[in-house]
């Protein structure tokens, strides 16, 4: 795609400039950078993503010292 672009001050993602204001209006009302990996998850779903997305990481670090591993399958 061609033209010029413009970084959304929310989530940091190049948008076209010709949808920049409704892009940035939209992001910074419904969107938030997760603390963790940086991406744009939906205000209402933060706690959801980040239980589903980073806990496994959480519990894997909180193990690490320990000489049980705990292997989680689905």
């Amino acid at each position: 795609m061609e033209g010029d672009f413009s970084v959304c001050r929310n989530c940091k993602r190049h948008v076209v400039s010709a949808n920049f204001t409704l892009h940035e209006a939209y992001c910074l009302r419904f969107l938030v950078l997760c603390p963790e990996c940086e991406e744009p998850v939906p205000k209402e779903t933060m706690e959801e993503h980040c239980k589903l997305e980073h806990q496994q990481g959480k519990e894997f670090q909180l193990l690490k010292g320990k000489s049980t591993v705990i292997i989680a399958t689905k």
